[in-house]
């Protein structure tokens, strides 16, 4: 699972423009202050999918009966969907002629599909008794795999949704609002996560007995509600432009295919500019750290408790105990979204402004009624000059905090303190989800094609000045704004005399600034001409490239660490006794005598292999996890914990020193252009 999305491939078309051509007008229905909370709405949904998925998957795959090393191998299906959905549906989206819009069919089937997965993943066993009827093996190893076939679809349909999602959202905005528009996205997403994991730290079988008799029936039906209940909004609110077929100046039918497009991002990769090439391999070494953090906190947390627990006796207790491990975790990252999320609403503040997002904020409430509080607010929370640093270096930090929070693996062992270390990942995290897409966005508008190592500004080195024709332009251009998010009843598809060409319709047009602008504030009544910061020439036009680059770069490690990761459970972990059979829940070991002793499954119906008690305790001595019925009679719950997770974090923070090294050395290279 990714947990984090780029955009879409663009169309790259070299040297020459398409002739692609659209019906209508885009636009936001809705008052101007609901318009980015609007447009980003979706994202909330689909981060709360992420949180049940963060903080449930693993939990339940492993009451299955699955080892830590198969569910490592179960979760390469996250970062194999992110590879692969974010270019083909970019492709198929970009060329989609739909009556409704390029992106939003794909945006609703890809929900519906998600919905499916997520309720199929909480209802496993109950759709597995249709087939096979309950209790018996064919029922345990159907649960199984639908249970795995419901991860890898929730990771491809989810992963789908949240690239159309950004794609709307760069349709909509110009560059110069990409960070506010990408600042809302960030501030949606850290909302889902607190939604999301604080829902699961609470009891909902007790809340909503009707959603399911388990904490994960009820969750999934509950994120199933919110995904469909804010991309209904979307769906409904988000008005798009009708693409018309694509034809060439010769009026030939021409598009890219998939084939090509793998082709431009080989070569591209070869030769992307020096800043972009440093973020990339920053991104790689910072994703090493963060795949197993998102993946395994809930099993760290969950094995802590469990360690510090007695051993359950009965299967009653078992379930009591895995359950509460679970909250725990769940819990954990609740405090840590919490973090996230503060964090998303102060760090903008501490970040030095560069030219063009100081501009873009200033023009982007200006002209809107409410800026008045937005003045007011910044004069109140005015941070001092001396307590300010740039994008890069407050990456630097980031990766600091979180090796620290990683190395801290070595000071605790108790459930509070894991808990503690965990929240306060939640700050490196609120400055992943945000810079490095920033500092990209900002490379790719202010770079040249040719690569001459032109540098990201990172203050305020540029004055916005009106130029002397600029009003005439804007008063002849105001009839047209005035048919821009103004009305509500306007059709988004007017007749063929608003046919417009259009190119790089992926990441939109970037000489298409005032229009875009136009769509998201309605007009500006005072008719103020701004000057439109030059894009980056030919690299702009490769923007959807060098973004897929970036999401490859983003992907990889998280195959990388899922090997390692396998690799790690398979060595550290214990062998459990005929592991695949354990799916009710614990083994039991009832006494039969001094010297024998015949295992059982949960249900105590169906014989696993008959062995001596001394074997048994001597196995259990080994792993430190001796119960207190050793002496005489009772029965016996063989708890299979271990301390793997914690190498992998550790590796984690080794990687993440690495990343910040990187981009100290890019904060420097930075400072000093």
């Amino acid at each position: 699972m990714t947990g984090i999305s780029a955009l879409p491939l663009a169309q790259e078309e070299g040297s020459g423009r398409s002739h692609q051509r659209f019906r209508g007008v885009s636009r936001i229905v809705g008052p101007q202050w609901l318009r980015l909370p609007t447009l980003t709405i979706g994202l909330l949904g689909v981060q709360i999918f992420w949180s049940v998925e963060m903080s449930y998957a693993s939990p339940y795959l492993l009451s299955l009966g699955l080892s830590k090393s198969q569910i490592a191998i179960v979760f390469v299906a996250g970062p194999l969907s992110g590879l692969i959905m974010h270019p083909l549906i970019g492709v198929l989206a970009d060329n989609c002629t739909s009556r409704f819009g390029r992106r939003r069919p794909y945006m609703m089937v890809g929900t519906i599909i998600c919905i499916v997965a997520m309720l199929l993943l909480g209802f496993t066993r109950w759709f597995a008794a249709i087939f096979t009827g309950w209790n018996n093996t064919s029922n345990d190893l159907l649960t199984i795999w639908l249970a795995v076939f419901a991860i890898c679809f929730v990771d491809f349909s989810i992963n789908a949704v949240m690239a159309v999602d950004r794609a709307l959202l760069v349709d909509t905005l110009p560059s110069s609002s990409q960070p506010q528009g990408n600042a809302w996205a960030a501030r949606m997403m850290a909302v889902g996560a607190v939604i999301g994991f604080f829902a699961g730290n609470v009891d909902l079988t007790t809340m909503f007995p009707l959603f399911g008799r388990t904490q994960l029936q009820a969750l999934s039906v509950i994120a199933s509600c919110l995904l469909l209940g804010s991309h209904l909004v979307m769906a409904v609110l988000i008005k798009e432009r009708i693409l018309l077929p694509n034809t060439d100046a010769a009026g030939k039918s021409r598009r890219k295919s998939l084939t090509q497009e793998l082709k431009d991002i080989w070569s591209n990769m070869l030769t992307l500019p020096r800043v972009i090439r440093q973020i990339c391999f920053i991104q790689f070494f910072a994703w090493l750290g963060w795949f197993p953090v998102l993946s395994y906190t809930t099993l760290y947390i969950g094995d802590l408790y469990k360690r510090s627990s007695p051993v359950p006796l009965t299967a009653e207790a078992q379930i009591t105990l895995d359950a509460e491990a679970t909250r725990l975790g769940t819990r954990a990252l609740f405090w840590s979204s919490v973090v996230w999320l503060i964090s998303n609403v102060v760090l903008p503040a501490f970040v030095t402004e560069s030219a063009s997002s100081e501009g873009s904020e200033r023009e982007l409430f200006e002209c809107s009624s409410r800026g008045t509080w937005w003045s007011r607010l910044k004069r109140l929370v005015k941070v001092p000059q001396w307590m300010k640093m740039d994008m890069a270096t407050l990456w630097t930090l980031s990766h600091l905090v979180f090796a620290g929070c990683m190395f801290a693996t070595f000071l605790t062992s108790s459930v509070t303190g894991a808990t503690f270390m965990i929240a306060v990942t939640g700050f490196p995290w609120a400055v992943a989800q945000w810079t490095p897409f920033s500092l990209l966005g900002t490379s790719i508008l202010m770079e040249i094609s040719d690569d001459d190592n032109t540098a990201i500004r990172l203050s305020n080195t540029r004055t916005h000045q009106r130029t002397a024709g600029s009003s005439d332009l804007d008063a002849n251009a105001d009839v047209d704004e005035t048919k821009l998010f103004l009305s509500d009843d306007v059709s988004d598809s007017d007749d063929e005399s608003e046919l417009e060409p259009e190119g790089k319709e992926v990441l939109g047009d970037p000489n298409d600034e005032d229009e875009h602008y136009r769509m998201l504030n309605g007009g500006c009544e005072n008719g103020t001409a701004r000057e439109v910061p030059s894009g980056g020439g030919g690299l702009s036009e490769k923007a959807g490239i060098i973004l897929g680059i970036h999401i490859i770069f983003i992907v990889i490690p998280q195959f990388l660490i899922t090997g390692f990761s396998s690799l790690i459970f398979a060595i550290f972990d214990p062998k459990k006794v005929d592991m695949l059979q354990n799916h009710h829940g614990p083994i039991h070991a009832p006494i039969m005598n001094a010297t024998d002793v015949k295992l059982l499954v949960a249900n105590g119906t169906e014989p696993i292999a008959v062995v001596t008690r001394a074997v048994l305790l001597k196995w259990l001595e080994a792993r430190q996890d001796t119960p207190e019925w050793a002496g005489d009679g009772g029965s016996a719950t063989a708890y299979e914990g271990s301390d793997s997770l914690v190498y992998i974090f550790r590796f984690g923070g080794v990687a993440a020193v690495v990343a910040a090294l990187l981009s100290w050395k890019l904060a420097r290279e930075l400072r000093h252009r």
